[in-house]
């Protein structure tokens, strides 16, 4: 079965963007979105070189299609999946810290103001982590992160309308997370929660302890138990998203020329993600948003 899809230069910039293929012999990492067929032929090519053989095309005529099928987009990374989910939300904050970075600032504004800019932006590589920590299935280690980036939000909130460099250096992450609540009341729950994951509390543990009888097994990497985290990152996306555009709208942003209008942030992005939770979590996010 040829593959025939439009062919795409796919640069990935970051890990969370790849995948790694392969086999017991080696690993490759290659762009997520790259073309299914040149997944195949890498990987052709490895197990040529395996092998012992210097051309591919033996190895491509006789096994080339269930390579092909192996890396269809649609099983990779099929529409509603996890690993589709991460990467929205990458992309969301990317594309958010690029508006930040390009907008100019006015006289207008307070000194706080570029603080949290600045912390904002950086916020790329919070996002980045968690990404890679979710796709590795290291729950616990994702919420961490997590909870570091919601402190990062809430301080960026407090210190946005400050003038004096003194009360921006005085304003404490922690206690900046009950602003927070004016748009999402739920949020000193969340907080309390990714708390106990951040301070490996026992109730955030339970999840990766199974007994039978006098035997105890401890899951260390699944993405099976990283839903809770999922379900933070989107929190965190919102909250990153409602006070970056908040800033943006009175910053001096240009229109990009050949791109399509930038639209408001999607509050409802988890609706189409919904099969990835279960009906407490999507409770809870209710909870979080005061629906």
């Amino acid at each position: 079965m040829p593959w025939d899809g439009v062919r795409r230069i796919i640069w990935a910039k970051h890990f969370d963007e790849m995948e790694i293929i392969g086999n017991d012999h080696f690993s490759i990492g290659v762009p997520i979105k790259a073309d299914p067929e040149f997944k195949a032929m890498l990987f052709a090519a490895a197990i040529t070189h395996i092998d012992g053989n210097k051309s591919i095309d033996y190895i491509y005529r006789r096994y080339g299609k269930e390579y092909l099928e192996a890396f269809d987009d649609d099983k990779r990374c099929p529409s509603g999946s996890l690993k589709e989910l991460v990467l929205h939300v990458g992309k969301t904050a990317e594309g958010l810290a690029k508006r930040l970075s390009s907008g100019t600032f006015t006289s207008q504004q307070p000194t706080g103001c570029i603080y949290a800019v600045n912390v904002l932006i950086r916020m790329q590589s919070t996002f980045h982590a968690i990404s890679q920590l979710i796709l590795g299935g290291l729950a616990l280690e994702a919420e961490a992160v997590i909870r570091q980036g919601i402190e990062q939000c809430a301080w960026s909130l407090a210190v946005k309308g400050l003038d004096d460099v003194h009360d921006v250096n005085k304003t404490s992450p922690t206690k900046s997370v009950s602003r927070l609540k004016q748009s999402f009341p739920g949020a000193g729950h969340i907080y309390g929660l990714l708390s106990d994951s951040a301070h490996a509390s026992p109730s955030s543990q339970s999840r990766f302890i199974e007994r039978d009888g006098d035997q105890v097994a401890i899951a260390i990497r699944s993405t099976d138990h990283c839903r809770q985290a999922l379900l933070y990152l989107v929190m965190l996306l919102d909250t990153y998203a409602n006070i970056a555009e908040s800033i943006i709208n009175h910053m001096g942003v240009p229109t990009p020329t050949f791109e399509p209008p930038v639209q408001p942030h999607d509050y409802n992005t988890i609706n189409r993600y919904t099969a990835l939770f279960n009906d407490a979590d999507l409770v809870r996010y209710s909870t979080w948003r005061g629906a």
